[in-house]
């Protein structure tokens, strides 16, 4: 028989999935997937609320990542044995869905995401045991007023939550 099992061995249990009250929330977030599996850890770095169609909250996106369809499916894109391995999401919102200011927001969350995921990089810089799915590459050129406009995004709250979400990453996999 396959799945769990009661203690008898002989009946099926059902499954518990408990989504927190946060995760249900129509806010801009960033997120850190922490991917275990036989192979070691891997991570994602993500973020809700980027798209034309407004801010989904992020259980949404969680849903979408194992998704079959490949537009959507970042991380089942990524990870072959997906069903093999387990998950745990790391996120923190940076404020509600308000269609007012929806461009300044896009803008805001882009670059918390680009923060976020320097911030896994650097600390998992050297360490074998761990890899970075979808590392935050900064090939592109990007003009002098973009990079002022984009440093001022990294104010005093948000590195508190960036660093938050980075503490809890590190006692998660115990680095």
């Amino acid at each position: 028989m396959e799945g769990r099992t009661c203690q008898d061995e002989r009946l099926p249990m059902a499954h518990v999935f408990k989504p927190i009250r946060a995760s249900l929330k129509r806010e801009y977030a960033v997120y850190v997937v922490i991917i275990r599996s036989a192979e070691g850890i891997a991570f994602y770095v993500g973020k809700t609320g980027d798209n034309r169609e407004g801010c989904n909250p992020l259980i949404s996106r969680c849903g979408n990542h194992f998704s079959y369809n490949k537009i959507h499916s970042q991380v089942r894109n990524y990870v072959d044995d997906h069903e093999n391995c387990e998950y745990t999401y790391v996120f923190e919102h940076f404020g509600e869905y308000d269609l007012s200011q929806h461009s300044a927001r896009i803008d805001h969350i882009n670059e918390m995401e680009r923060w976020l995921n320097q911030e896994i990089q650097e600390l998992v810089q050297g360490d074998e045991r761990y890899s970075i799915l979808n590392p935050y590459l900064g090939t592109g050129f990007v003009r002098k007023e973009e990079r002022v406009k984009r440093a001022a995004l990294r104010d005093g709250m948000s590195k508190h939550k960036i660093s938050d979400i980075i503490q809890t990453v590190t006692r998660e996999v115990g680095t």
